[in-house]
């Protein structure tokens, strides 16, 4: 049995909510086709979750033109619709003999269900949970996710259709639109061209790879390739290379569309290590068709690696040998095969190994020739190519005075950005040369400039002046032969050539105050700025004019030169202290409105016919400017208010409109007034007709 309440874990990441607007709104759908087997399947979708609520409601007309007969254009092609009836979801009885489904019943639980609970289970990863605070784009969002991984749950919902009329040499036209009243929302059609040549072999999954843990493999594979080919995977596993299993019970999702990395990985638990376990993969189309299996990868779990060695001393002899002492976790012994030494010295990196394949049961080494300053690290291996290293440990030989800090840095920029630097040269007899050290800021991210030290106590740099920093800081360090490094010298500070204007301000808010149109914004965040200028013109203006100095207090100005009906826009210009004027922010628009206000319609009375099952509405409304009214209706105790009419004002106060009724719930009615300027009246007191 179907439950009406249905609670279901989060198997995908939510649609994004979308943004509603009174404005005409366009139904839009999308549809595939494919040939199997002399058949012709097809598959559509709306969307958005307005579209795909009311074609629930209304359905979808599926019509069939013969565009080619035996491979020759037909001169009058003919359009027929493939049923007499607009394809809806099923009733609800329908879906019953197809409740073990589980995507059968996620989907008739958001066509049918009272309500739509989303279940985020026992996770603490709040963060994988999407705003599920609107119903309807849960209701969207599982219910096309259940027609994706079920062919019976699209049957069932209106969205799948096959065609067996369908002969060889000939193409099709199909076209799939919503069955929805005209001028209630635009309608958009999809269409599918297609013939029974047009069958294709669905196309093995590519470039799967499997990597071994301990107990663990993660398979992965190119989900690009195939993004518009397949909607979900099968994993399979074997022990024997020829029986093979899927790894889960349900299809694994294709997320390529939200989350745009080319690969999709799938973990599996292994029950032992030291076995060998095959596997591959089969992709699933829209259709619910299967592809032939992936090539089949193989591998075998290892147990983990954990033999972590640390350097715990040294020593350095007379003859300035340096010995190395090291010692590792007594677990896993029996895994580790060898030990490697390696050695950093100055800027060259870590190299090629000093020593390798050191016995295991070693935990020393010496290093004969050691640099003056030395970075050591112990790698550990196992038979299988896997290693863990130490963290490297610094040997120095005897500890030498550093050079003094370089001092009398100076320095200019060309309008070109090139950097010119000079310092009072070190006199120490065994310098080796100088680094030099920049940064966007004064106080942190220093980097060294790339290259070699330089000898000289001069330098040229060149730097970006297209970016939003100032100013750009320099500091240099003395090296001696023995890479002892001096202080760093005093920080020299560097104006840029001001090249790049201020950050364009934006707008904030807009609105009507019962003195004027009060504007408010976010300044430039450019540090340079020293004023915002504010622009207005009337909509029907060419030129602006400027309104508004600010160079300091709040971001705001309240336009009190202004006339009521009329349409204005401002924009704003950042100023910087180099007289460099921002790009004009985005206009913001806003018609002043006074608070007169526009009398709501009143006195509205209502008969009932309950023989036709019509209601009449009549109210008069007296006023020089009404072109117009709306009127709004609401079914039932919790039903939403929907703008049921549109109607043009008479030249007569008197105003009639009839509706037809049916069922037993309480309907409600309210009236706005429109109006030449385009405002609106306050809506009316609503009128309550229970049945």
């Amino acid at each position: 049995m179907i439950r009406i309440k249905y609670h279901i874990a989060i198997l995908f990441f939510l649609c994004p909510l979308m943004l509603w607007s009174q404005e005409r709104y366009t139904l839009s759908l999308e549809m595939k086709g494919k040939v199997h087997k002399g058949r012709i399947y097809l598959r559509w979708a709306p969307t958005d979750p307005i579209a795909w609520k009311w074609t629930n409601e209304n359905g979808y007309w599926l019509e069939k033109t013969k565009i080619l007969d035996g491979g020759t254009f037909v001169g009058q092609p003919r359009t027929r619709r493939l049923l007499p009836y607009p394809l809806k979801p099923e009733s609800l009885d329908q879906w019953e003999a197809y409740s073990e489904d589980d995507y059968v019943s996620v989907a008739a639980q958001a066509i049918f269900g009272e309500s739509f609970d989303v279940d985020p289970g026992q996770t603490s990863d709040i963060s994988t949970i999407i705003n599920a605070s609107r119903e309807l784009e849960n209701r969207f969002s599982f219910a096309l996710y259940a027609a994706d991984m079920s062919p019976k749950a699209a049957e069932l919902s209106g969205l799948y259709y096959v065609d067996e009329e369908v002969s060889m040499g000939d193409k099709y036209l199909y076209r799939v639109y919503p069955n929805v009243p005209m001028g209630n929302y635009a309608v958009d059609t999809a269409t599918v061209f297609i013939g029974l040549e047009d069958e294709r072999a669905l196309p093995k999954p590519m470039e799967v790879e499997v990597e071994f843990a301990d107990q663990v493999a993660m398979i992965s594979w190119n989900a690009q390739i195939h993004q518009n080919t397949y909607t979900t995977y099968w994993v399979e596993r074997s022990e024997d290379g020829r029986n093979f299993e899927s790894i889960t019970k349900v299809p694994i999702i294709n997320t390529y569309y939200k989350n745009p990395g080319e690969r999709i990985y799938k973990g599996d638990s292994l029950a032992t290590n030291g076995s060998t376990y095959y596997y591959r993969v089969i992709g699933i189309d829209a259709f619910g068709f299967e592809g032939p299996p992936s090539e089949v990868v193989d591998g075998t779990g290892l147990p983990a690696f954990r033999v972590a060695p640390t350097i715990s001393g040294h020593e350095i002899s007379d003859d300035q040998q340096v010995t190395l002492f090291w010692k590792v976790p007594q677990i896993d012994l029996s895994l580790l095969s060898a030990f490697s030494i390696s050695r950093e010295s100055g800027t060259t990196g870590f190299t090629a190994p000093v020593a390798a394949e050191l016995s295991k049961q070693t935990r020393q080494f010496t290093d004969s020739l050691p640099n003056s300053s030395n970075y050591y690290i112990v790698t550990a291996h196992d038979d299988h190519g896997r290693k863990i290293a130490s963290f490297p440990y610094m040997v120095q030989l005897e500890d030498s005075i550093p050079p003094v800090m370089p001092v009398g840095l100076k320095g200019n920029i060309t309008k070109e950005g090139i950097v010119s630097l000079s310092w009072i040269e070190n006199v120490e007899e065994d310098l080796r040369g100088y680094k030099v050290y920049k940064s966007n800021y004064k106080d942190d991210g220093f980097i060294e400039l790339p290259g070699e030290m330089t000898e000289q106590a001069l330098l040229e740099d060149s730097i970006a002046l297209n970016n939003l920093t100032e100013n750009i800081y320099y500091r240099v360090k003395a090296f001696d032969k023995r890479m002892n490094p001096s202080e760093f010298s005093e920080i020299l500070e560097l104006k840029k050539p001001d090249l790049i204007p201020p950050v364009s301000p934006v707008f904030t808010n807009i609105q009507n105050d019962s003195l004027g149109l009060l504007v408010q914004w976010e300044i430039s965040p450019s540090e340079d700025v020293e004023m915002h200028l504010l622009y207005r013109r009337a909509v029907d203006e060419a030129d602006w004019r400027l309104v508004y100095e600010q160079e300091e207090g709040m971001p705001f100005y309240l336009d009190k030169r202004t006339e009521h009906n009329t349409r204005y826009a401002y924009t704003l210009i950042a100023v910087d202290d180099d007289g460099l004027e921002s790009s004009p922010a985005k206009p913001a628009t806003m018609m002043r409105r006074s608070n007169a206000g526009y009398p709501p319609v009143t006195n509205i009375t209502h008969t009932r016919n309950t023989e036709k099952k019509e209601i009449t509405l009549n109210w008069a409304y007296s006023h020089p400017d009404v072109t117009g009214y709306r009127i709004y209706k609401q079914m039932g105790e919790v039903g939403s208010w929907q703008l049921f009419r549109e109607m043009e004002a008479n030249t007569d106060v008197s105003h009639q409109i009839v509706d037809n009724y049916s069922g037993n719930e309480t309907i409600r009615y309210s009236v706005q007034a429109e109006f030449d300027s385009g405002e609106k009246s306050v809506m009316s007191d609503e009128i309550k007709i229970e049945m």
